[in-house]
């Protein structure tokens, strides 16, 4: 009797601990998949949009990670404007220059659920911040591209010269409300 209650009780042990151990790695695996696709997430966006145009103005590193269909989205004047990444690529490759070799980043939070993520993140140049941004970002076979982008600006503190700002504004394209 003392045999069958032991073999009893350890078939159970054995099996719950075995049972919980396949949810237990499938969940670790997907947090472990989900912290690489945080970190691709946030790489696409330092390298095409921080580097890509204030870093180092350069329109294939923007391409690589914006998808060409996307718009970022502008709130004024309690209406909404819409500027193409098309702008940006044309605006790179015809001036390939820095926009602020003085920006740096944080980010603040980035979520990845399948082939969808949104990133928040904060913007500085010289310590003072300009922006905070807010990306969503689908993945595509080949990588991740921001799909839409809206923003927050600091105000007065843009360190854009006028000019930049006015061909910029140019090329918004007025949304209704």
């Amino acid at each position: 009797m003392k045999q069958k209650i032991f073999t009893t009780s350890l078939f159970i042990a054995a099996f719950c601990i075995y049972g919980n151990a396949i949810p237990f790695s499938e969940s670790m695996q997907k947090v472990i998949k989900n912290d690489e696709e945080i970190e691709n997430v946030k790489n696409t966006i330092v390298e095409s949009y921080v580097e890509g145009i204030f870093l180092k103005g350069d329109a294939d590193l923007f391409s690589k990670g914006w998808h060409p269909d996307c718009d970022i989205v502008i709130f004024e004047n309690q209406g909404i404007t819409k500027l193409s990444a098309k702008y940006w690529i044309d605006r790179l490759k015809k001036n390939s220059k820095p926009l602020n070799p003085y920006i740096t980043y944080n980010f603040v939070n980035v979520v990845v659920t399948g082939y969808a993520a949104i990133a928040i993140i904060d913007i500085f140049s010289n310590g003072k911040q300009l922006y905070t941004d807010y990306m969503c970002l689908y993945k595509f076979k080949d990588g991740w591209k921001i799909v839409s982008k809206t923003f927050y600006s600091f105000p007065k503190l843009s360190t854009l010269n006028e000019s930049v700002l006015k061909e910029i504004h140019n090329n918004i394209i007025p949304v209704r409300a």
